[in-house]
Protein backbone atom coordinates (compact mmCIF):
# COMPACT_ATOMS: atom_id res chain seq x y z
CA UNK A 1 0.00 0.00 0.00
CA UNK A 2 2.66 2.61 0.04
CA UNK A 3 2.19 3.72 -3.53
CA UNK A 4 -1.57 5.66 -1.57
CA UNK A 5 1.19 7.81 0.00
CA UNK A 6 2.98 9.08 -3.51
CA UNK A 7 2.18 12.81 -3.30
CA UNK A 8 1.68 14.83 -6.59
CA UNK A 9 5.17 15.84 -6.48
CA UNK A 10 6.49 12.95 -5.75
CA UNK A 11 4.56 11.27 -8.98
CA UNK A 12 5.84 13.82 -11.21
CA UNK A 13 9.31 13.10 -9.91
CA UNK A 14 9.39 9.33 -9.61
CA UNK A 15 7.22 8.40 -12.19
CA UNK A 16 9.23 5.43 -14.00
CA UNK A 17 8.14 7.39 -17.30
CA UNK A 18 7.69 10.59 -18.50
CA UNK A 19 4.69 12.14 -16.90
CA UNK A 20 2.90 15.39 -17.34
CA UNK A 21 0.01 17.06 -15.48
CA UNK A 22 -2.22 19.42 -17.82
CA UNK A 23 -4.44 21.61 -16.81
CA UNK A 24 -7.99 20.00 -17.38
CA UNK A 25 -9.19 17.00 -19.47
CA UNK A 26 -9.63 19.18 -22.14
CA UNK A 27 -6.54 20.32 -22.25
CA UNK A 28 -5.42 16.81 -21.85
CA UNK A 29 -7.94 16.15 -25.35
CA UNK A 30 -5.48 18.69 -26.94
CA UNK A 31 -1.92 16.86 -25.97
CA UNK A 32 -3.32 13.87 -26.72
CA UNK A 33 -4.73 15.43 -30.26
CA UNK A 34 -1.08 17.11 -30.75
CA UNK A 35 0.44 13.79 -30.07
CA UNK A 36 -1.20 11.37 -32.75
CA UNK A 37 -0.99 14.22 -35.69
CA UNK A 38 2.51 14.54 -34.94
CA UNK A 39 2.56 10.81 -35.23
CA UNK A 40 0.85 10.68 -38.54
CA UNK A 41 2.74 13.62 -39.89
CA UNK A 42 6.30 12.29 -39.03
CA UNK A 43 4.87 8.86 -40.35
CA UNK A 44 3.18 10.76 -43.79
CA UNK A 45 7.11 12.38 -44.44
CA UNK A 46 8.44 8.54 -44.54
CA UNK A 47 5.35 7.18 -46.73
CA UNK A 48 4.23 5.18 -43.48
CA UNK A 49 1.23 3.53 -42.10
CA UNK A 50 0.37 5.15 -38.89
CA UNK A 51 -1.81 2.20 -36.56
CA UNK A 52 -3.21 3.27 -33.39
CA UNK A 53 -5.31 1.68 -30.53
CA UNK A 54 -8.06 4.16 -29.34
CA UNK A 55 -10.27 4.17 -26.64
CA UNK A 56 -14.12 5.56 -26.11
CA UNK A 57 -14.15 7.57 -23.09
CA UNK A 58 -10.89 8.99 -21.70
CA UNK A 59 -10.83 11.22 -24.59
CA UNK A 60 -12.86 13.93 -26.38
CA UNK A 61 -11.71 13.80 -30.09
CA UNK A 62 -12.77 16.99 -30.69
CA UNK A 63 -9.34 18.62 -30.77
CA UNK A 64 -7.94 15.76 -32.94
CA UNK A 65 -10.56 16.21 -36.07
CA UNK A 66 -9.77 19.81 -35.70
CA UNK A 67 -6.45 19.49 -35.95
CA UNK A 68 -6.40 17.05 -38.89
CA UNK A 69 -9.21 19.70 -40.61
CA UNK A 70 -7.07 22.63 -40.02
CA UNK A 71 -3.90 21.75 -40.74
CA UNK A 72 -5.12 19.64 -43.58
CA UNK A 73 -3.09 16.24 -42.23
CA UNK A 74 -3.62 13.30 -44.84
CA UNK A 75 -5.07 10.32 -43.14
CA UNK A 76 -4.99 7.99 -46.28
CA UNK A 77 -2.66 5.88 -44.36
CA UNK A 78 -4.25 6.16 -40.64
CA UNK A 79 -5.67 2.59 -39.57
CA UNK A 80 -7.29 3.48 -36.55
CA UNK A 81 -8.34 -0.05 -34.10
CA UNK A 82 -10.91 0.87 -31.53
CA UNK A 83 -10.24 -1.18 -27.68
CA UNK A 84 -13.79 -2.57 -27.45
CA UNK A 85 -17.39 -2.58 -28.12
CA UNK A 86 -20.66 -4.20 -26.37
CA UNK A 87 -22.60 -6.70 -27.72
CA UNK A 88 -25.67 -8.27 -26.88
CA UNK A 89 -26.27 -11.95 -25.61
CA UNK A 90 -26.67 -13.46 -28.64
CA UNK A 91 -23.17 -12.41 -29.62
CA UNK A 92 -23.75 -9.51 -31.58
CA UNK A 93 -22.28 -6.23 -31.41
CA UNK A 94 -25.36 -3.75 -30.04
CA UNK A 95 -26.81 -1.27 -32.79
CA UNK A 96 -24.76 2.31 -33.65
CA UNK A 97 -27.86 3.70 -32.33
CA UNK A 98 -27.63 2.25 -28.83
CA UNK A 99 -26.17 4.78 -26.36
CA UNK A 100 -23.34 2.91 -24.89
CA UNK A 101 -22.21 2.25 -28.59
CA UNK A 102 -18.72 2.91 -29.18
CA UNK A 103 -19.68 1.94 -33.05
CA UNK A 104 -21.98 4.95 -32.91
CA UNK A 105 -19.88 7.37 -30.80
CA UNK A 106 -17.05 7.49 -33.51
CA UNK A 107 -19.14 7.95 -36.04
CA UNK A 108 -20.60 10.63 -34.62
CA UNK A 109 -17.32 12.34 -32.85
CA UNK A 110 -14.60 11.60 -35.39
CA UNK A 111 -15.79 10.13 -38.41
CA UNK A 112 -18.68 12.60 -39.58
CA UNK A 113 -16.85 15.45 -38.24
CA UNK A 114 -13.78 14.97 -40.62
CA UNK A 115 -13.11 16.29 -43.80
CA UNK A 116 -13.86 13.77 -46.59
CA UNK A 117 -10.97 14.89 -48.31
CA UNK A 118 -8.14 13.71 -45.73
CA UNK A 119 -8.86 10.16 -46.95
CA UNK A 120 -9.79 8.66 -43.66
CA UNK A 121 -12.82 6.03 -44.70
CA UNK A 122 -14.92 4.07 -42.07
CA UNK A 123 -12.95 0.88 -43.38
CA UNK A 124 -9.42 2.46 -41.60
CA UNK A 125 -11.38 2.59 -38.12
CA UNK A 126 -11.61 -0.98 -37.39
CA UNK A 127 -13.65 -2.88 -33.93
CA UNK A 128 -12.51 -6.44 -32.90
CA UNK A 129 -16.29 -7.17 -33.21
CA UNK A 130 -17.31 -10.89 -31.98
CA UNK A 131 -16.94 -12.64 -35.64
CA UNK A 132 -13.44 -9.92 -36.45
CA UNK A 133 -11.47 -11.05 -32.95
CA UNK A 134 -9.01 -13.48 -34.50
CA UNK A 135 -8.46 -11.64 -37.16
CA UNK A 136 -7.90 -8.08 -35.94
CA UNK A 137 -5.69 -9.67 -33.16
CA UNK A 138 -3.26 -11.40 -35.96
CA UNK A 139 -3.32 -7.93 -37.63
CA UNK A 140 -2.41 -6.29 -34.71
CA UNK A 141 0.71 -8.50 -33.65
CA UNK A 142 1.49 -9.31 -36.91
CA UNK A 143 2.60 -5.91 -37.59
CA UNK A 144 4.67 -6.00 -34.31
CA UNK A 145 2.14 -3.85 -32.52
CA UNK A 146 0.32 -0.29 -33.14
CA UNK A 147 2.84 2.74 -32.85
CA UNK A 148 0.93 4.37 -30.14
CA UNK A 149 -1.97 3.34 -27.53
CA UNK A 150 -3.87 5.72 -25.43
CA UNK A 151 -5.27 3.84 -21.89
CA UNK A 152 -7.39 4.79 -19.42
CA UNK A 153 -7.52 2.68 -16.76
CA UNK A 154 -11.22 1.71 -15.25
CA UNK A 155 -11.86 1.24 -11.66
CA UNK A 156 -11.55 -2.70 -11.55
CA UNK A 157 -7.73 -2.09 -12.74
CA UNK A 158 -8.72 -2.95 -16.27
CA UNK A 159 -7.28 -1.31 -19.72
CA UNK A 160 -9.93 -1.90 -22.24
CA UNK A 161 -12.43 -4.26 -20.55
CA UNK A 162 -9.69 -6.72 -19.44
CA UNK A 163 -10.91 -7.30 -15.83
CA UNK A 164 -9.13 -9.20 -13.48
CA UNK A 165 -9.93 -13.20 -13.42
CA UNK A 166 -12.36 -13.99 -10.83
CA UNK A 167 -11.12 -16.51 -8.12
CA UNK A 168 -11.39 -19.78 -8.93
CA UNK A 169 -10.37 -18.78 -12.76
CA UNK A 170 -7.04 -20.65 -12.57
CA UNK A 171 -5.76 -17.43 -15.03
CA UNK A 172 -2.62 -16.46 -13.71
CA UNK A 173 -0.52 -13.42 -14.47
CA UNK A 174 0.85 -14.96 -17.97
CA UNK A 175 -2.35 -15.49 -18.45
CA UNK A 176 -3.49 -12.10 -18.42
CA UNK A 177 -0.42 -10.62 -19.88
CA UNK A 178 -1.10 -13.01 -22.94
CA UNK A 179 -4.73 -12.65 -23.51
CA UNK A 180 -6.04 -12.05 -26.61
CA UNK A 181 -9.11 -9.73 -28.56
CA UNK A 182 -12.03 -12.15 -27.18
CA UNK A 183 -15.71 -11.68 -26.04
CA UNK A 184 -16.14 -11.41 -22.69
CA UNK A 185 -18.94 -11.10 -19.40
CA UNK A 186 -17.70 -7.56 -17.32
CA UNK A 187 -17.43 -7.71 -13.36
CA UNK A 188 -19.79 -6.37 -11.56
CA UNK A 189 -17.12 -3.67 -10.45
CA UNK A 190 -16.91 -2.66 -13.96
CA UNK A 191 -20.74 -2.88 -14.46
CA UNK A 192 -20.69 -0.43 -11.39
CA UNK A 193 -18.52 1.86 -13.05
CA UNK A 194 -20.55 2.18 -15.79
CA UNK A 195 -23.82 2.31 -14.23
CA UNK A 196 -21.98 5.84 -12.05
CA UNK A 197 -20.38 7.43 -14.86
CA UNK A 198 -22.15 6.32 -18.30
CA UNK A 199 -25.57 6.02 -17.97
CA UNK A 200 -26.28 8.12 -15.02
CA UNK A 201 -27.51 5.33 -12.41
CA UNK A 202 -29.85 3.08 -15.28
CA UNK A 203 -28.60 -0.13 -14.79
CA UNK A 204 -31.22 -1.57 -17.63
CA UNK A 205 -29.29 -0.13 -20.84
CA UNK A 206 -26.22 -1.48 -19.80
CA UNK A 207 -25.08 -4.58 -21.73
CA UNK A 208 -23.28 -7.13 -20.05
CA UNK A 209 -21.09 -8.85 -22.47
CA UNK A 210 -18.80 -7.17 -24.73
CA UNK A 211 -15.79 -7.81 -26.90
CA UNK A 212 -12.36 -6.30 -26.10
CA UNK A 213 -8.86 -5.88 -27.65
CA UNK A 214 -6.53 -8.17 -24.80
CA UNK A 215 -3.37 -7.56 -22.91
CA UNK A 216 -1.55 -8.69 -25.18
CA UNK A 217 -2.31 -6.50 -27.95
CA UNK A 218 -1.98 -3.73 -25.81
CA UNK A 219 1.31 -4.35 -24.59
CA UNK A 220 2.65 -5.24 -28.28
CA UNK A 221 2.01 -1.19 -28.75
CA UNK A 222 5.52 1.06 -29.58
CA UNK A 223 4.33 3.59 -27.42
CA UNK A 224 1.41 3.40 -24.59
CA UNK A 225 -0.16 6.50 -23.22
CA UNK A 226 -1.19 6.39 -20.29
CA UNK A 227 -4.92 8.41 -18.96
CA UNK A 228 -6.10 9.46 -15.52
CA UNK A 229 -8.22 12.48 -15.49
CA UNK A 230 -10.65 11.80 -12.61
CA UNK A 231 -10.24 12.04 -8.88
CA UNK A 232 -10.33 8.22 -8.32
CA UNK A 233 -7.71 7.70 -10.82
CA UNK A 234 -5.55 8.79 -8.25
CA UNK A 235 -5.42 5.94 -6.81
CA UNK A 236 -5.36 3.59 -9.90
CA UNK A 237 -2.65 5.21 -11.52
CA UNK A 238 -0.36 5.00 -8.61
CA UNK A 239 -1.17 1.76 -8.45
CA UNK A 240 -0.40 0.84 -12.20
CA UNK A 241 2.84 2.96 -11.76
CA UNK A 242 4.32 1.87 -8.52
CA UNK A 243 2.54 -0.77 -7.00
CA UNK A 244 3.10 -4.69 -7.56
CA UNK A 245 2.58 -6.57 -11.05
CA UNK A 246 0.10 -8.89 -10.78
CA UNK A 247 -2.93 -10.72 -12.44
CA UNK A 248 -5.62 -8.67 -9.74
CA UNK A 249 -4.67 -5.09 -11.47
CA UNK A 250 -3.92 -5.89 -14.87
CA UNK A 251 -2.85 -2.25 -15.97
CA UNK A 252 0.19 -3.32 -13.68
CA UNK A 253 1.42 -5.07 -16.39
CA UNK A 254 2.27 -1.29 -17.89
CA UNK A 255 5.62 -1.37 -15.78
CA UNK A 256 6.95 -4.34 -17.81
CA UNK A 257 6.89 -2.33 -21.01
CA UNK A 258 9.47 -0.37 -22.46
CA UNK A 259 7.75 3.04 -23.64
CA UNK A 260 5.31 4.61 -21.23
CA UNK A 261 3.94 8.24 -21.12
CA UNK A 262 1.84 9.38 -18.29
CA UNK A 263 -0.64 11.56 -18.98
CA UNK A 264 -2.49 13.30 -16.27
CA UNK A 265 -4.86 16.16 -14.51
CA UNK A 266 -4.47 17.67 -11.06
CA UNK A 267 -7.46 15.39 -10.01
CA UNK A 268 -5.87 12.32 -11.19
CA UNK A 269 -2.29 13.65 -9.97
CA UNK A 270 -3.06 14.96 -6.47
CA UNK A 271 -2.78 12.45 -2.79
CA UNK A 272 -5.62 10.26 -3.24
CA UNK A 273 -8.20 11.23 -0.26
CA UNK A 274 -7.28 8.35 2.18
CA UNK A 275 -3.75 10.13 2.78
CA UNK A 276 -5.94 12.67 4.96
CA UNK A 277 -4.61 12.24 8.32
CA UNK A 278 -7.63 10.00 9.10
CA UNK A 279 -7.35 6.49 9.89
CA UNK A 280 -9.15 3.89 8.19
CA UNK A 281 -12.11 3.78 10.16
CA UNK A 282 -12.59 7.48 10.66
CA UNK A 283 -12.26 7.66 7.39
CA UNK A 284 -15.14 5.72 6.73
CA UNK A 285 -17.02 7.66 8.84
CA UNK A 286 -16.54 10.67 7.50
CA UNK A 287 -17.66 9.29 4.14
CA UNK A 288 -20.74 8.20 6.16
CA UNK A 289 -21.34 11.17 7.19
Amino acid sequence: MEHVTITRQQLEADCPFPCEVVADHAALSARAARMIADVILAHNAQGCETSLILPVGPLDYTPLVALCNQERIKLDRLFIYMMDEFILPDGSPVDPSHPLSFQGFMQQAFLQRLDPSLGFTKEQLVFPLPDACDKVSARILGMGGVDLCFCGIGISGHLAFNDPPEPGEGKDLDWVRNCTARAVTLSPVSLSQIVMGGTHGVWEVIPRQAVTLGMKEILASKTICLLGMRAWHAGLVRRALFGPVSAGFPASLLQEHARVEVLLTPLAAELPLMNVTLDVGEAAQEVQA
